[in-house]
C-alpha cells in the first residue's frame, strides 16, 4: 500500500481568554500525536468527547495548521507549500462531516451542490461536469431525478450519501469521516458503512474515521488509535486492540461497548471522575487521575509510545 499522508507530532494549542484582566488561557487540544495513512486502509480514530479527534480533523483537512509538528501529503508539506501547491492538496483531501443536513446549502439543488466543487477546481466544461454528476450519484445510490431536489426533500440515509458523493467529487486520496454514520438509524448505518468500504475499494481511499462507537470501528478500520485530553495512548491492528487492549482506558472503551451475545460474560470498567480540563491537564500521565493500575511514577512522568504485545502503548503499567 502507498502512504499518502504522513503526520509527526502533531500539536495544537488554543489561546483562550478569562477575563478582562486575566493573561490569556493556552488549552492543549491535541499533543504529539503521530501516524500514517494508506491508500485502501482505514486509519480509526476513538476517544471520548472533547478528546481532540475532531481538532486533528481540522488539522488533517488544513482547516487548522499544528502549532507544532508536520504533515506531509504525497511528498507536499503544506507549511511550506505554494499556493499551487495548497489549492492542489485541499482537492486531495476532502471530508464528510456527522450532519448531512448541515453541511448542505438548503436554498441549492444537489445537482448543483456536487458540480459546485468542479467548477470552482477545474476546468471541466457543462458537459463534462454534468456527466461527472451523473456518475457519482449512481456510484452513491442516487436515482437521477434527485438532481433537481432540495436537501429538505431527503432522508438522514440519503442526506449522507449525497455528503459523500460531494466529497468525492474531485477524487481525493484522503477522506476524513467525522461521525459520519452517528445521527444514523441503526438500519441504515450499515448500508452507509458498507458503501464506503466499496468506495474505498474502487477509488483507493485512505479514510481517517472518527468515532466514538467501537462497534462501528471494528467493522471498517485495519487500525485503531485511541486518543486521551489530546494524547495518544495506544495505536495498534483491529484485531489485536479488540482481542487484547492494553491500555486501561481503551479496556473501559470496550468493556463499555454492547455485545449481541447474550450469553457472553464481560467486566464493566467503569472509570471514576471526569476527563480533566484540557486547561490544567495533570502533571504526569494525562489519564492517572482516573486509572485503576497508576502508581506513583504515573504522577510524575508522561509515558510514550512504545511497543509492547503487538501493540503501540503510552503506559507505565500496560505490562
Amino acid at each position: 500500500m502507498t502512504t499518502v499522508l504522513q503526520a509527526r507530532h502533531l500539536t495544537r494549542d488554543y489561546l483562550v481568554r478569562r477575563g478582562p484582566f486575566s493573561p490569556p488561557a493556552a488549552v492543549h487540544a491535541l499533543v504529539d500525536v503521530s501516524f500514517d495513512l494508506e491508500s485502501g486502509k482505514t486509519l480509526a480514530v476513538v476517544g471520548e468527547s472533547g478528546s481532540g479527534k475532531s481538532t486533528l480533523a481540522r488539522l488533517v483537512t488544513m482547516i487548522e495548521a499544528p502549532t507544532t509538528g508536520t504533515m506531509v501529503i504525497n511528498t507536499i508539506d503544506p507549511a511550506h507549500a505554494s499556493a499551487r501547491e495548497k489549492k492542489q492538496l485541499r482537492r486531495e483531501v476532502q471530508i464528510v462531516f456527522q450532519n448531512p443536513y448541515g453541511s448542505l446549502n438548503p436554498r441549492q439543488t444537489i445537482g448543483a451542490a456536487l458540480e459546485e466543487p468542479l467548477i470552482v477546481n477545474t476546468t471541466m466544461t457543462a458537459q463534462e461536469r454534468k456527466d461527472a454528476v451523473s456518475f457519482m450519484m449512481a456510484r452513491v445510490g442516487l436515482r437521477p431525478e434527485f438532481r433537481d431536489r432540495y436537501p429538505h426533500m431527503f432522508s438522514g440515509g440519503q442526506r449522507q450519501r449525497i455528503a459523500i458523493a460531494r466529497a468525492l467529487m474531485l477524487r481525493p486520496k484522503v477522506l476524513i469521516l467525522d461521525e459520519p454514520v452517528s445521527a444514523l438509524d441503526v438500519s441504515i448505518r450499515a448500508q452507509v458503512l458498507n458503501l464506503l468500504a466499496e468506495l474505498q475499494q474502487e477509488f483507493g481511499l485512505a479514510y481517517l474515521f472518527i468515532s466514538h462507537d467501537l462497534s462501528v470501528v471494528r467493522h471498517i478500520a485495519d487500525r485503531v488509535m485511541v486518543i486521551y485530553l489530546g494524547h495518544a495512548v495506544e495505536v495498534a491492528d483491529r484485531d489485536t486492540l479488540f482481542t487484547n487492549p492494553r491500555h486501561p482506558y481503551t479496556r473501559a472503551l470496550l468493556s463499555a461497548t454492547p455485545v449481541a451475545d447474550p450469553t457472553a460474560k464481560k467486566e464493566r470498567i467503569v472509570l471514576k471522575g471526569e476527563m480533566p480540563s484540557p486547561f490544567d491537564p495533570p502533571s504526569g500521565c494525562a489519564f492517572h487521575p482516573r486509572c485503576p493500575l497508576a502508581f506513583d511514577r504515573c504522577k510524575r512522568e508522561t509515558p510514550q509510545l512504545e511497543q509492547k504485545s503487538g501493540a503501540l502503548v503510552a503506559c507505565f503499567a500496560a505490562e
